[in-house]
Protein backbone atom coordinates (compact mmCIF):
# COMPACT_ATOMS: atom_id res chain seq x y z
CA UNK A 1 0.00 0.00 0.00
CA UNK A 2 1.73 3.35 -1.14
CA UNK A 3 1.19 6.42 1.16
CA UNK A 4 1.08 10.07 0.38
CA UNK A 5 1.81 12.59 2.62
CA UNK A 6 -0.60 16.14 2.83
CA UNK A 7 0.49 19.74 4.04
CA UNK A 8 -2.56 21.03 6.47
CA UNK A 9 -1.08 24.22 7.63
CA UNK A 10 1.06 23.24 10.11
CA UNK A 11 -0.29 19.59 10.22
CA UNK A 12 0.66 16.50 8.24
CA UNK A 13 -2.21 13.97 7.18
CA UNK A 14 -1.03 10.59 5.65
CA UNK A 15 -3.63 8.10 4.25
CA UNK A 16 -4.06 5.55 1.66
CA UNK A 17 -5.73 6.54 -1.20
CA UNK A 18 -3.37 8.97 -2.72
CA UNK A 19 -6.61 10.66 -4.69
CA UNK A 20 -8.92 11.36 -2.26
CA UNK A 21 -7.85 14.21 0.40
CA UNK A 22 -7.91 13.87 4.07
CA UNK A 23 -7.57 16.88 5.87
CA UNK A 24 -7.10 17.96 9.86
CA UNK A 25 -9.73 19.39 11.99
CA UNK A 26 -8.95 20.27 15.54
CA UNK A 27 -11.13 20.59 18.53
CA UNK A 28 -10.82 24.27 18.69
CA UNK A 29 -12.13 24.74 15.35
CA UNK A 30 -15.15 22.37 16.40
CA UNK A 31 -16.10 24.31 19.48
CA UNK A 32 -15.62 27.66 18.04
CA UNK A 33 -18.46 26.12 14.67
CA UNK A 34 -20.35 25.25 17.41
CA UNK A 35 -20.96 28.61 19.05
CA UNK A 36 -21.46 30.58 15.66
CA UNK A 37 -23.89 27.90 15.02
CA UNK A 38 -26.07 28.51 17.93
CA UNK A 39 -27.83 31.95 16.50
CA UNK A 40 -30.16 30.01 14.16
CA UNK A 41 -33.19 29.46 14.28
CA UNK A 42 -33.63 25.27 14.42
CA UNK A 43 -31.95 23.05 15.22
CA UNK A 44 -31.76 21.70 11.73
CA UNK A 45 -30.42 24.75 10.82
CA UNK A 46 -27.73 25.00 13.58
CA UNK A 47 -26.70 21.38 12.94
CA UNK A 48 -26.17 22.51 8.94
CA UNK A 49 -24.02 25.40 9.84
CA UNK A 50 -22.19 23.60 12.07
CA UNK A 51 -21.09 21.16 9.51
CA UNK A 52 -20.75 23.70 6.70
CA UNK A 53 -18.37 25.77 9.08
CA UNK A 54 -16.19 23.11 10.14
CA UNK A 55 -16.01 22.19 6.24
CA UNK A 56 -15.63 25.63 5.06
CA UNK A 57 -12.65 26.64 7.14
CA UNK A 58 -10.83 23.33 6.75
CA UNK A 59 -11.26 22.95 3.15
CA UNK A 60 -10.61 26.73 2.44
CA UNK A 61 -7.43 27.32 4.60
CA UNK A 62 -5.77 23.99 3.05
CA UNK A 63 -6.56 24.81 -0.30
CA UNK A 64 -5.23 28.26 -0.41
CA UNK A 65 -1.93 26.96 1.09
CA UNK A 66 -1.86 24.00 -1.46
CA UNK A 67 -3.23 25.41 -4.48
CA UNK A 68 -5.10 28.51 -4.78
CA UNK A 69 -4.26 31.16 -2.83
CA UNK A 70 -6.54 33.02 -4.43
CA UNK A 71 -9.70 31.09 -3.51
CA UNK A 72 -12.74 33.26 -1.69
CA UNK A 73 -16.06 32.17 -0.02
CA UNK A 74 -18.82 33.14 -2.98
CA UNK A 75 -20.86 35.32 -2.85
CA UNK A 76 -18.60 36.30 0.76
CA UNK A 77 -18.25 34.93 4.36
CA UNK A 78 -20.52 37.47 5.81
CA UNK A 79 -23.56 36.22 3.71
CA UNK A 80 -23.08 32.50 3.93
CA UNK A 81 -24.67 32.86 7.23
CA UNK A 82 -28.06 33.09 5.63
CA UNK A 83 -27.16 29.84 3.33
CA UNK A 84 -26.62 28.03 5.85
CA UNK A 85 -30.44 28.68 7.87
CA UNK A 86 -32.10 27.28 4.77
CA UNK A 87 -29.85 24.74 2.50
CA UNK A 88 -26.78 22.81 2.99
CA UNK A 89 -23.38 23.80 0.99
CA UNK A 90 -20.89 25.69 0.63
CA UNK A 91 -20.10 27.67 -2.06
CA UNK A 92 -16.30 28.89 -2.97
CA UNK A 93 -14.61 30.56 -6.36
CA UNK A 94 -11.40 28.38 -7.90
CA UNK A 95 -9.96 31.26 -10.41
CA UNK A 96 -13.45 31.97 -11.17
CA UNK A 97 -14.95 28.99 -11.40
CA UNK A 98 -17.98 28.05 -8.77
CA UNK A 99 -17.34 25.02 -6.58
CA UNK A 100 -19.65 23.85 -4.17
CA UNK A 101 -18.99 21.98 -0.72
CA UNK A 102 -21.64 19.39 0.09
CA UNK A 103 -20.95 18.34 3.48
CA UNK A 104 -22.26 15.11 5.35
CA UNK A 105 -22.02 13.22 8.52
CA UNK A 106 -23.05 10.20 7.04
CA UNK A 107 -20.35 7.00 7.05
CA UNK A 108 -21.82 5.56 3.96
CA UNK A 109 -20.74 7.03 0.96
CA UNK A 110 -22.26 5.15 -1.55
CA UNK A 111 -24.08 8.67 -3.16
CA UNK A 112 -23.96 11.92 -2.94
CA UNK A 113 -27.11 14.06 -2.29
CA UNK A 114 -26.89 17.89 -3.78
CA UNK A 115 -29.95 20.08 -2.87
CA UNK A 116 -32.12 21.41 -5.84
CA UNK A 117 -30.91 25.25 -5.05
CA UNK A 118 -27.37 24.90 -5.66
CA UNK A 119 -28.38 22.73 -8.92
CA UNK A 120 -30.99 24.75 -10.61
CA UNK A 121 -30.74 28.31 -9.43
CA UNK A 122 -28.60 29.83 -12.41
CA UNK A 123 -26.96 32.19 -10.19
CA UNK A 124 -26.05 29.81 -7.73
CA UNK A 125 -25.39 26.60 -9.99
CA UNK A 126 -21.56 25.47 -9.27
CA UNK A 127 -19.25 24.13 -12.31
CA UNK A 128 -18.17 21.70 -9.75
CA UNK A 129 -19.47 19.60 -6.77
CA UNK A 130 -17.69 18.25 -4.02
CA UNK A 131 -18.33 15.35 -1.67
CA UNK A 132 -17.13 15.79 1.84
CA UNK A 133 -17.50 13.92 4.98
CA UNK A 134 -17.10 15.62 8.23
CA UNK A 135 -16.54 13.69 11.45
CA UNK A 136 -18.18 16.46 13.47
CA UNK A 137 -16.70 14.57 16.88
CA UNK A 138 -13.89 13.42 14.77
CA UNK A 139 -10.46 15.13 13.63
CA UNK A 140 -10.88 15.07 10.04
CA UNK A 141 -12.56 15.86 6.76
CA UNK A 142 -12.57 13.57 3.84
CA UNK A 143 -13.18 15.08 0.31
CA UNK A 144 -13.64 11.90 -1.80
CA UNK A 145 -14.85 12.39 -5.40
CA UNK A 146 -16.42 14.94 -7.47
CA UNK A 147 -19.40 16.12 -10.04
CA UNK A 148 -20.13 18.76 -12.73
CA UNK A 149 -22.94 20.22 -12.90
CA UNK A 150 -23.39 19.27 -16.84
CA UNK A 151 -22.82 15.37 -15.82
CA UNK A 152 -24.93 15.89 -12.29
CA UNK A 153 -28.21 16.99 -14.50
CA UNK A 154 -27.44 13.93 -17.06
CA UNK A 155 -26.65 11.20 -14.07
CA UNK A 156 -28.31 12.10 -10.94
CA UNK A 157 -31.69 11.08 -9.85
CA UNK A 158 -34.03 14.04 -8.60
CA UNK A 159 -36.06 12.79 -5.39
CA UNK A 160 -39.01 15.60 -5.45
CA UNK A 161 -39.65 14.72 -1.35
CA UNK A 162 -36.38 16.40 -0.37
CA UNK A 163 -35.63 18.33 -3.31
CA UNK A 164 -32.00 16.57 -4.13
CA UNK A 165 -30.25 15.36 -6.61
CA UNK A 166 -29.09 12.38 -5.69
CA UNK A 167 -25.94 10.44 -7.22
CA UNK A 168 -24.29 6.85 -7.24
CA UNK A 169 -21.22 7.13 -6.10
CA UNK A 170 -20.08 5.47 -9.08
CA UNK A 171 -20.35 8.61 -11.23
CA UNK A 172 -17.99 10.98 -8.90
CA UNK A 173 -14.70 11.41 -10.31
CA UNK A 174 -12.53 10.25 -7.42
CA UNK A 175 -9.13 11.13 -8.34
CA UNK A 176 -9.31 14.85 -6.69
CA UNK A 177 -6.11 15.57 -8.22
CA UNK A 178 -7.82 15.75 -11.31
CA UNK A 179 -10.17 18.02 -9.80
CA UNK A 180 -7.15 20.55 -9.48
CA UNK A 181 -5.71 19.94 -12.90
CA UNK A 182 -9.34 20.58 -14.60
CA UNK A 183 -9.99 24.09 -12.76
CA UNK A 184 -6.19 25.23 -13.41
CA UNK A 185 -5.90 23.74 -17.33
CA UNK A 186 -9.14 23.22 -18.30
CA UNK A 187 -11.07 26.94 -18.25
CA UNK A 188 -12.63 25.86 -21.40
CA UNK A 189 -14.46 22.85 -20.61
CA UNK A 190 -18.15 23.14 -20.41
CA UNK A 191 -19.18 22.08 -16.77
CA UNK A 192 -22.26 23.60 -16.61
CA UNK A 193 -25.70 22.53 -18.79
CA UNK A 194 -28.85 24.50 -19.57
CA UNK A 195 -30.59 26.21 -16.30
CA UNK A 196 -34.27 26.89 -17.11
CA UNK A 197 -34.66 31.08 -15.89
CA UNK A 198 -36.70 31.44 -12.76
CA UNK A 199 -40.07 33.36 -12.61
CA UNK A 200 -40.02 37.56 -10.85
CA UNK A 201 -41.54 37.60 -7.82
CA UNK A 202 -43.56 40.99 -7.04
CA UNK A 203 -42.25 42.79 -4.26
CA UNK A 204 -46.02 41.76 -2.50
CA UNK A 205 -45.79 38.36 -3.04
CA UNK A 206 -42.11 38.46 -1.66
CA UNK A 207 -42.98 40.43 1.38
CA UNK A 208 -45.87 37.90 2.08
CA UNK A 209 -44.01 34.91 1.72
CA UNK A 210 -41.19 36.39 3.78
CA UNK A 211 -43.67 37.02 6.39
CA UNK A 212 -44.57 33.29 6.46
CA UNK A 213 -41.89 31.51 6.06
CA UNK A 214 -39.80 33.51 9.36
CA UNK A 215 -41.58 31.58 12.13
CA UNK A 216 -39.23 29.44 12.95
CA UNK A 217 -42.06 26.62 14.07
CA UNK A 218 -41.81 26.56 9.67
CA UNK A 219 -39.36 24.09 10.38
CA UNK A 220 -38.06 23.58 6.92
CA UNK A 221 -39.28 26.77 4.83
CA UNK A 222 -37.24 25.37 1.53
CA UNK A 223 -40.14 22.45 1.51
CA UNK A 224 -42.80 24.33 2.37
CA UNK A 225 -43.98 26.40 -0.98
CA UNK A 226 -43.17 25.64 -4.74
CA UNK A 227 -39.71 25.05 -5.77
CA UNK A 228 -39.54 27.87 -8.20
CA UNK A 229 -41.09 30.15 -5.95
CA UNK A 230 -38.55 29.14 -3.15
CA UNK A 231 -36.11 29.69 -5.60
CA UNK A 232 -36.88 33.22 -6.37
CA UNK A 233 -37.55 34.42 -3.12
CA UNK A 234 -33.76 32.69 -2.08
CA UNK A 235 -31.59 33.88 -5.17
CA UNK A 236 -32.88 37.45 -4.30
CA UNK A 237 -30.02 38.45 -1.51
CA UNK A 238 -32.12 41.26 -0.40
CA UNK A 239 -35.21 39.03 -0.02
CA UNK A 240 -32.87 36.28 1.66
CA UNK A 241 -31.19 38.67 3.99
CA UNK A 242 -34.65 39.80 5.31
CA UNK A 243 -35.99 36.13 5.54
CA UNK A 244 -32.71 35.23 7.68
CA UNK A 245 -32.88 37.98 10.21
CA UNK A 246 -36.79 37.73 10.62
CA UNK A 247 -36.30 33.98 11.54
CA UNK A 248 -33.69 35.23 13.88
CA UNK A 249 -36.25 37.49 15.50
CA UNK A 250 -38.73 34.91 15.29
CA UNK A 251 -36.82 32.84 17.51
CA UNK A 252 -35.75 35.04 19.91
CA UNK A 253 -39.38 36.59 20.50
CA UNK A 254 -41.78 33.51 20.23
CA UNK A 255 -39.27 30.69 20.86
CA UNK A 256 -41.28 28.15 23.60
CA UNK A 257 -39.32 26.37 26.19
CA UNK A 258 -40.41 22.79 25.31
CA UNK A 259 -42.79 20.83 27.05
CA UNK A 260 -41.60 19.05 30.31
CA UNK A 261 -43.42 15.49 30.16
CA UNK A 262 -41.58 14.88 33.53
CA UNK A 263 -43.87 17.45 35.16
CA UNK A 264 -47.46 15.53 33.75
CA UNK A 265 -46.31 12.56 35.36
CA UNK A 266 -46.57 14.91 38.89
CA UNK A 267 -49.83 16.19 37.46
CA UNK A 268 -48.41 19.67 36.56
CA UNK A 269 -49.71 20.78 33.13
CA UNK A 270 -49.16 23.70 31.06
CA UNK A 271 -52.95 25.26 30.55
CA UNK A 272 -53.09 24.58 26.59
CA UNK A 273 -52.54 20.92 27.48
CA UNK A 274 -56.23 19.80 28.60
CA UNK A 275 -58.18 16.51 29.50
CA UNK A 276 -59.10 14.75 26.43
CA UNK A 277 -62.79 15.46 27.04
CA UNK A 278 -62.06 18.95 27.64
CA UNK A 279 -60.63 19.59 23.70
CA UNK A 280 -62.91 17.28 22.11
CA UNK A 281 -66.22 17.06 24.13
CA UNK A 282 -67.97 14.51 26.30
CA UNK A 283 -71.14 14.13 24.28
CA UNK A 284 -70.16 15.28 20.36
CA UNK A 285 -70.58 12.76 16.77
CA UNK A 286 -66.93 13.36 16.96
CA UNK A 287 -66.09 11.80 19.94
CA UNK A 288 -67.44 8.34 19.07
CA UNK A 289 -65.22 8.15 16.28
CA UNK A 290 -62.34 9.72 18.32
CA UNK A 291 -62.82 7.41 21.35
CA UNK A 292 -62.23 4.15 18.90
CA UNK A 293 -58.49 5.29 18.82
CA UNK A 294 -58.20 6.34 22.23
CA UNK A 295 -59.70 3.77 23.72
CA UNK A 296 -56.36 1.79 23.25
CA UNK A 297 -54.44 4.33 25.55
CA UNK A 298 -56.12 3.63 28.51
CA UNK A 299 -53.27 1.96 30.07
CA UNK A 300 -51.01 5.57 29.73
CA UNK A 301 -50.86 7.10 33.26
CA UNK A 302 -51.18 10.26 31.33
CA UNK A 303 -53.29 11.47 28.39
CA UNK A 304 -53.25 14.93 27.15
CA UNK A 305 -54.60 16.82 24.38
CA UNK A 306 -54.20 20.50 23.15
CA UNK A 307 -55.97 22.36 20.24
CA UNK A 308 -53.62 23.36 17.31
CA UNK A 309 -54.42 25.69 15.16
CA UNK A 310 -52.49 25.57 11.73
CA UNK A 311 -52.59 29.10 10.79
CA UNK A 312 -53.73 28.52 7.08
CA UNK A 313 -54.57 31.55 4.99
CA UNK A 314 -57.24 31.06 3.27
CA UNK A 315 -59.39 28.57 5.66
CA UNK A 316 -58.78 28.35 9.30
CA UNK A 317 -57.43 24.54 10.30
CA UNK A 318 -57.45 23.07 13.48
CA UNK A 319 -56.34 19.67 14.86
CA UNK A 320 -55.90 18.07 17.90
CA UNK A 321 -52.80 16.73 18.98
CA UNK A 322 -52.88 14.20 21.69
CA UNK A 323 -49.98 12.85 23.57
CA UNK A 324 -50.20 10.06 25.69
CA UNK A 325 -47.20 8.64 28.34
CA UNK A 326 -46.73 5.26 29.98
CA UNK A 327 -43.65 5.14 32.22
CA UNK A 328 -41.66 2.16 31.55
CA UNK A 329 -39.29 2.76 34.87
CA UNK A 330 -37.40 5.34 36.28
CA UNK A 331 -35.50 6.42 33.48
CA UNK A 332 -37.70 5.54 30.34
CA UNK A 333 -40.87 6.54 29.59
CA UNK A 334 -43.10 5.47 26.47
CA UNK A 335 -44.77 7.92 24.24
CA UNK A 336 -47.81 7.62 22.11
CA UNK A 337 -48.56 10.39 19.68
CA UNK A 338 -52.13 10.85 17.80
CA UNK A 339 -53.65 13.46 15.89
CA UNK A 340 -57.80 14.08 15.79
CA UNK A 341 -60.02 16.35 14.09
CA UNK A 342 -61.53 19.26 16.12
CA UNK A 343 -64.74 19.50 18.11
CA UNK A 344 -67.56 19.03 15.76
CA UNK A 345 -65.57 17.06 12.41
CA UNK A 346 -65.06 13.92 11.87
CA UNK A 347 -61.68 13.17 9.54
CA UNK A 348 -58.62 14.99 9.30
CA UNK A 349 -57.80 16.91 6.21
CA UNK A 350 -56.72 14.91 3.66
CA UNK A 351 -52.58 14.96 3.48
CA UNK A 352 -51.66 16.51 6.81
CA UNK A 353 -48.89 14.53 7.88
CA UNK A 354 -47.70 13.88 12.00
CA UNK A 355 -43.92 12.87 12.21
CA UNK A 356 -41.65 12.65 15.13
CA UNK A 357 -38.09 14.62 14.39
CA UNK A 358 -34.97 14.30 16.97
CA UNK A 359 -33.27 17.51 18.38
CA UNK A 360 -31.31 17.99 15.28
CA UNK A 361 -34.43 17.71 13.11
CA UNK A 362 -33.75 14.68 11.58
CA UNK A 363 -37.09 12.86 10.92
CA UNK A 364 -37.68 9.29 12.71
CA UNK A 365 -41.04 8.54 11.67
CA UNK A 366 -43.71 10.01 9.71
CA UNK A 367 -47.31 9.05 8.64
CA UNK A 368 -49.87 11.05 6.51
CA UNK A 369 -53.80 10.91 6.26
CA UNK A 370 -55.86 9.44 3.85
CA UNK A 371 -59.73 10.51 2.54
CA UNK A 372 -61.79 10.04 5.36
CA UNK A 373 -59.10 9.12 8.02
CA UNK A 374 -60.85 9.70 11.69
CA UNK A 375 -57.10 9.66 13.07
CA UNK A 376 -53.31 8.80 12.55
CA UNK A 377 -50.92 7.93 14.99
CA UNK A 378 -46.96 7.26 15.72
CA UNK A 379 -45.59 4.55 16.36
CA UNK A 380 -45.32 4.07 20.03
CA UNK A 381 -41.56 5.44 20.76
CA UNK A 382 -39.43 5.29 24.12
CA UNK A 383 -37.43 8.51 25.78
CA UNK A 384 -35.40 8.62 28.10
CA UNK A 385 -35.10 11.47 30.87
CA UNK A 386 -33.62 14.22 29.26
CA UNK A 387 -33.68 13.37 25.92
CA UNK A 388 -35.77 15.99 23.87
CA UNK A 389 -37.85 15.33 20.31
CA UNK A 390 -40.01 17.77 18.03
CA UNK A 391 -43.63 16.49 16.66
CA UNK A 392 -44.25 18.25 13.51
CA UNK A 393 -47.87 18.87 11.78
CA UNK A 394 -47.40 19.78 8.10
CA UNK A 395 -49.90 20.26 5.88
CA UNK A 396 -50.14 22.18 2.72
CA UNK A 397 -46.77 23.03 2.75
CA UNK A 398 -47.50 24.90 6.28
CA UNK A 399 -45.24 22.98 9.01
CA UNK A 400 -45.95 23.26 12.63
CA UNK A 401 -43.65 21.93 15.46
CA UNK A 402 -44.12 21.40 19.27
CA UNK A 403 -41.03 20.34 21.42
CA UNK A 404 -40.91 18.00 24.28
CA UNK A 405 -38.33 16.53 26.91
CA UNK A 406 -38.81 14.01 29.57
Amino acid sequence: MSYELIQVANMTCPFGNPREWLLETSSTLQAQSWRQSLVYATPASRWCAYINQICLDTFLNWIKTEYFPEATVWPNAHTMTTFWEFVNGTAILLRNQRVVLIPSEAIDDSELEIPQEWVDIPNWAADYYLAVQVKPDGESVRIWGYITHKQLKSVGSYDPLDRTYCIDAQHLTKDLNAFCLSVQFCTEEETQATITPLPELSTTVAENLISRLSNSTVTFPRLAIPFTTWASLLANEHWRQRLYEQRQQSRSVKEQKPVNLSCWLKGIYETPWQPIETILGSNSKSLAFNFRSVAGLRTASVRRAKLIDLGMQIKSQKVVLLIALIPENDRQVSVRVQLHPPLGEIYLPANIKLALLLESGETIQEVQAREQDNYVQLKRFDVEVGEYFNIQIALDGYQIAESFVV
